[in-house]
């Protein structure tokens, strides 16, 4: 025993150089770290989706929830509709892919909650639609519960109100910051930093006050502890009422979509969190190619700050695809108004239909009275999609496609047959990506009222991390 303890040191390094012998082998052999060699990355189905719908803007107004997912071959799961709080009944369950649920959108105080699980989340859509008097129509996709949001919206004084609304559908509270880039710089007040929002509670957030010397801004939401669901309400004087959808995170090439035609202004809407100026490259792509340069155009937007450019010409007869390229990260949107009438629309840079694993988007129909058309914007390389019309009973109608040349928008009106309660819309096999947007539309001539927001992938599987030189990995 004396001897033992004597060479302990001597037993330590001895364990040491077996271990390191073990573990040295075993990074040699294992399959996911051996140098050199990369595998395919693994893709699971999506299991669990939440998404967080708004109230609606006024007691008078018609909300409508449409939540739906996209067929599979899985078997279980449910969906279901309840409002935010741990013991509200729900108002619908769903255990049929492709089945659309649609409802009121009930509280006009209090966000609704759509969850799935299992085959009802995969490729899951939750959208909310308003119809309003006065020529008013807006559409958003319910809100994902995150930490990080960014938002574009216009400012001036037409702007009547700009309100900021938290939703917390987790069991502990949360906590949120809202930083403002306007194009004076940045923008804050005590409401604005350490907003608390309860367990399955909400919050408001009046930022009117703070932008009316501003003509654009940008909001970022971001969280302290916890996460929240947000959702941001562009209330005009004189141009209508509607939602703002959200937009990709800062990054120096941002694409914005579902640029409708039609006379009136087009604004786009840029801001850099960075500290130093960017210098930015405007182009739109329309049916006909690249606009001329009254819509193509270079940009200076001032450090930490937002700037805003007038784009018309061809843009006011066709549809369009922008797309906005800078020295530094950005974030980007449009907001448009109809000449001589009460509407506005709103859309934002977002990811593309692309690659297998986001190469789906699930496009609930529109309320009854609505049409709807879809744009579809190929800027990196000619692309196809295929149209699937999904029927009331979760089946597969007759399936249609789309070619882009590249460099194009096209837009298509989604004429599916009686009784389609959705339109499943897919890219196929060497298509390049594809910025998509949809565009609502209620009445016509002047008295239509316009809702466009983007449309991004609902994947329905998601690719797992490598586990790569880590004790986990390589120890048999």
């Amino acid at each position: 025993m004396r001897t033992l303890v004597d060479n302990r040191f001597a037993l330590f390094g001895a364990v040491v150089l077996a271990l390191a012998a073990l573990f040295g082998i075993a990074t040699v052999t294992h399959p996911l770290s051996a140098a050199g060699r990369e595998e395919d990355p693994v893709a699971a189905p999506v299991d669990s989706a939440l998404r967080v719908c708004p109230p609606r803007h006024e007691d008078g107004d018609s909300g409508e929830i449409a939540a739906a997912a996209v067929p599979t071959d899985r078997d279980g799961g449910s969906l279901s509709v309840a409002g935010n709080n741990p013991d509200a009944e729900p108002a619908a369950t769903l255990d049929t892919p492709g089945e659309v649920w649609r409802g009121e959108a009930g509280d006009p105080e209090r966000h609704t909650v759509v969850s799935a699980e299992g085959a009802m989340a995969a490729g899951m859509e939750a959208t909310h639609t308003t119809l309003g008097e006065d020529e008013q129509a807006t559409e958003v996709s319910c809100a994902e519960p995150g930490i990080s949001t960014w938002f574009t919206a216009p400012g001036g004084e037409q702007l009547e109100e700009l309100r900021l609304f938290l939703a917390n559908v987790d069991g502990s509270a949360a906590t949120a910051n809202v930083d403002l880039y306007t194009t004076d710089g940045p923008a804050f007040s005590t409401d604005t930093r350490g907003v608390p929002v309860d367990a399955h509670g909400s919050a408001e957030v009046d930022l009117t006050g703070l932008l009316e010397t501003t003509d654009a801004v940008a909001v970022h939401v971001r969280t302290q502890t916890g996460r929240v669901a947000p959702s941001l309400l562009a209330r005009r004087s004189t141009s209508g009422t509607d939602w703002v959808p959200p937009a990709n995170a800062p990054s120096e090439r941002q694409v914005v979509p579902a640029v409708p035609s039609g006379e009136g202004k087009r604004h786009l809407l840029v801001a850099t969190p960075e500290d130093t100026p960017a210098t930015v490259r405007v182009r739109a792509y329309t049916p006909d190619g690249e606009a001329d340069q009254d819509a193509s155009r270079e940009l200076n937007v001032p450090p930490a700050a937002s700037a805003t450019l007038s784009l018309g010409g061809p843009l006011q007869e066709e549809p369009a695809t922008v797309t906005v390229e800078a020295d530094q990260p950005i974030v980007a949107g449009l907001a448009m108004s109809r000449a001589g009438g009460d509407d506005t629309a709103y859309t934002a840079a977002a990811d593309p239909l692309g690659d297998s694993l986001d190469n789906a988007a699930l496009l609930p129909a529109g309320p009854d009275g609505t049409d709807s058309s879809l744009l579809f914007g190929a800027v990196s390389g000619p692309a196809t999609v295929r149209l699937t019309p999904l029927l009331e009973d979760g089946t597969e109608g007759e399936a249609r496609t789309v070619d882009i040349a590249d460099g194009h928008t096209e837009a298509v009106t989604t004429d599916d047959p009686e009784g389609a309660q959705a339109t499943l819309v897919a890219t196929t096999g060497d298509s390049g990506p594809v910025h998509t947007g949809r565009v609502l539309t209620q009445g016509s001539g002047d008295d239509r009222a316009t809702a466009a927001r983007p449309v991004e992938p609902h994947p329905t599987r998601v690719s797992l991390p490598a586990a790569q030189d880590t004790l986990v990995s390589v120890v048999p």
